[in-house]
């Protein structure tokens, strides 16, 4: 059976994502998806994945990201994760620029999710 083809973020980072207490969140396939910054209580990352998964509206002022570092008013606070599951042997195995592409959507749709922009 032939393996389908990985054309979108969505197949990767599959949500709703989970936080599991410990920094880190997993998408709904097991993706490791983010990991936060001690600088965020637990509040915040439970109402940032919240947001993601389009469950609740979070506006945050500042907000920008460098990659798939995001950060709050020029402090880092988390970053998107998941590159060796899409371009690792043992796992999705995805050519480079197509890992990449897949991972800037995400990274976008995260941003969309929480930066108060137009």
């Amino acid at each position: 059976m032939a393996k389908r083809e990985i054309t979108k973020w969505e197949q990767v980072y599959q949500l709703p994502i989970k936080y599991d207490d410990m920094n880190y969140c997993w998408s709904k396939n097991g993706t490791m998806t983010l990991m936060f910054d001690e600088v965020l209580n637990e509040f915040d990352r439970k109402m940032i994945v919240k947001a993601i998964n389009g469950e609740t509206e979070l506006k945050m002022e500042g907000l920008t990201f460098d990659g798939c570092d995001f950060l709050l008013n020029g402090t880092y606070i988390f970053c998107v994760r998941g590159w060796g599951n899409l371009t690792g042997t043992g796992a999705l195995n995805l050519p480079e620029e197509k890992a990449l592409k897949i991972q800037d959507e995400f990274i976008n749709h995260v941003h969309r999710s929480l930066a108060n922009v137009l």
